[in-house]
């Protein structure tokens, strides 16, 4: 009795700071995608996994649990970019060179993690722009994170657009700039 009562303390520091209904939901959320990536685990047969959508929809948070419950190593796209390019950020690859560059990059990774196998990849949120990396993410399976515009706006006024090249404007009003993107 009294473990529990000290655990349900602790919940409850916790659920003061982030609400108790946002912890459950993100709770019941992450065992429902791990019993639902149990159950397609067989058929996928090593194929790797591509996450797209919009920047702040979750994909690599997605992509870590769905690698864990599968087994499959997780990548990062734009963090493989980084690394390549040896620049901290997208957002400082594309002030130093440019989105083009940085595109190109993209899809250079893309295509060389085309070859393996077992490997969920967080897509950046513009791959989808070019038809190449499509023509890559066709030798896997790839999975479209889809979350209303109010939802992706409200993630991203937490962090700030700083990290975020294509909304860092002058406005830098997430709930603005997310429905204008041209994707």
């Amino acid at each position: 009795m009294e473990f529990k009562s000290t655990r349900d303390k602790s919940c409850c520091r916790i659920c003061s700071r982030i609400g108790h209904q946002s912890l459950h939901n993100s709770v019941d959320e992450a065992l429902l995608l791990k019993r639902k990536a149990e159950e397609v685990q067989f058929e996928l047969n090593g194929r790797c996994i591509y996450l797209v959508g919009m920047m702040g929809s979750g994909k690599s948070t997605v992509g870590k649990i769905l690698a864990e419950v599968l087994g499959y190593s997780y990548f990062d796209s734009d963090s493989l970019v980084e690394q390549a390019v040896g620049m901290p950020s997208v957002a400082q690859i594309f002030k130093v060179h440019s989105e083009a560059f940085f595109r190109d990059s993209e899809s250079s990774v893309l295509r060389d993690l085309s070859s393996m196998h077992r490997l969920v990849v967080a897509t950046g949120g513009g791959a989808v722009i070019r038809p190449v990396n499509w023509r890559y993410m066709k030798k896997g399976l790839s999975i479209m994170l889809d979350v209303p515009l109010d939802a992706l706006a409200k993630r991203i006024a937490q962090v700030g657009t700083a990290s975020r090249p294509l909304l860092d404007q002058p406005s830098a009003d997430p709930y603005t700039a997310v429905p204008t993107l041209n994707f």
